[in-house]
């Protein structure tokens, strides 16, 4: 009997259609059927997808520290992921090539006090005519030579690490320090330290590696459809590690992975994350336009047409939609004039099953 009931009123309103789109319906028979409506709300982002994505560390914020001469290592303070301080000592070190560049200076020191002494005096006799002017220039282009071989020797001190103030107390006293002290350049953390009390450390490695303090990186493959809606400098929202938050596009990869034609999108860390580099995860990516938000079972598909049902005054409207992103949940379609009234969001087959019947 109830069969009967429902086949009679699904027949009354099939024979209660208009022409054309417009599905007339009484608001007894929306109540019986169980129609339900909802006003579509307006998203201000757009969801790209779920992608992997690894948190990485921009080259400019790694700098290593190595010495150009082969050192042993005496002093080592600093253990591995420590932050150190721009100025801290974190190493004393000794090496044969190290003792032989100090000699060096020190020898080029003494020229350089000797040749300055007779100069002063040439220059003073000369002055009072005493002896021939000559002699005097002879004397200062030697005094100009060592000043020359003691800035080389200068030169060559600050590049094995010695300070200025090592060099100048170097240059009063004429005494050789064995070892040579380590200071951090920087601030930052130590990623990888490759000293060890007694370990001969050669010039071609690196003592340690230290990361600056500053914005990391997050790259991903995006498909290329996904990767040409993000333009450089643009603002985006992602969720990474249950995690969401506002990001700026960085980079677009200039090639193309051949393997599996994806293109890969760097996005600027803010340091206030706090995220681990090296850290996979899977991302999601929404650029900040405006769209209407719709559930999935609230439309339809007709052929290649996209469709929800939207209320009228005789009952309701099938209108074609343009989705243009979705979601697990919802669709992002382009907005209309047409979709200002509610649309149903139930009992949705029997709207498509009248509107097939009025087409036929």
């Amino acid at each position: 009997m109830k069969n009967m009931i429902k086949k009679l009123l699904l027949i009354s309103a099939i024979l209660t259609l208009s022409h054309g789109d417009i599905i007339k319906i009484n608001k007894k028979e929306i109540d019986r059927w169980g129609i339900k409506t909802e006003k579509l709300t307006t998203s201000n982002n757009l969801p790209l997808g779920d992608f992997v994505a690894e948190v990485t560390i921009p080259p400019k914020l790694l700098y290593t520290i190595t010495l150009p001469f082969t050192a042993q290592v005496l002093q080592v303070n600093v253990a591995n992921y420590e932050d150190i301080k721009k100025g801290e000592l974190i190493a004393k070190v000794t090496g044969q090539d190290w003792i032989e560049t100090q000699k060096q200076f020190i020898e080029d020191s003494i020229e350089l006090k000797h040749h300055k002494h007779v100069a002063n005096r040439k220059n003073n006799l000369c002055k009072e005519e005493i002896i021939p002017k000559k002699e005097c220039n002879s004397a200062n282009a030697e005094y100009r030579a060592d000043i020359i071989k003691v800035d080389a020797s200068k030169a060559l001190l600050k590049s094995y690490g010695a300070t200025k103030s090592m060099i100048n107390r170097l240059f009063k006293k004429l005494k050789i320090s064995r070892s040579i002290p380590i200071f951090a350049k920087k601030s930052g953390t130590i990623i990888e330290l490759n000293m060890r009390v007694g370990r001969t450390i050669q010039p071609s490695q690196a003592l340690m590696v230290v990361k600056n303090r500053g914005n990391l990186w997050l790259e991903a493959e995006l498909p290329l459809n996904k990767a040409k809606l993000l333009k450089d400098n643009e603002e985006v929202m992602l969720v990474f590690g249950n995690r969401k938050f506002s990001s700026v596009v960085l980079q677009h990869a200039p090639i193309i992975n051949v393997q599996n034609q994806t293109q890969k999108v760097k996005f600027i860390l803010a340091s206030s994350l706090k995220l681990l580099a090296g850290l996979r995860d899977t991302v999601s990516i929404e650029v900040k336009e405006k769209a209407l938000q719709v559930t999935k079972s609230s439309i339809i598909h007709n052929g290649k047409d996209d469709i929800v049902f939207v209320k009228s005054r005789d009952g309701f409207e099938s209108v074609t939609i343009k989705v243009i992103a979705q979601d697990n949940i919802f669709y992002y379609i382009e907005d209309n004039p047409k979709l200002r009234n509610p649309i149903a969001t139930s009992s949705i087959a029997i709207l498509k099953s009248l509107m097939e019947d009025d087409n036929e």
